[in-house]
């Protein structure tokens, strides 16, 4: 049975990010990640509201994250 999660893309490591940037998701702020018994499937996730979501949480740690750092 496949599994999943989504997680911000500048949170994987580098060689994980050349990937989603040579099949165009470089720009992408949360990607999704499928384990299949045979592959691994990197896709947006493919619901807008989960995109939505991701994006406001990312603006919040992102501020957060500003504020912490004095920037």
């Amino acid at each position: 049975m496949p599994r999943s999660f989504t997680i911000e893309r500048e949170n994987l490591p580098d060689v994980v990010q050349g990937w989603l940037r040579a099949v165009g998701l470089g720009e992408e702020e949360v990607v999704e990640i499928i384990f299949t018994e045979g592959e691994v499937l990197l896709r947006r996730p493919l619901s807008p509201q989960l995109r939505a979501w991701a994006k406001n949480v990312g603006d919040k740690y992102d501020k957060a994250f500003r504020e912490l750092a004095g920037l």
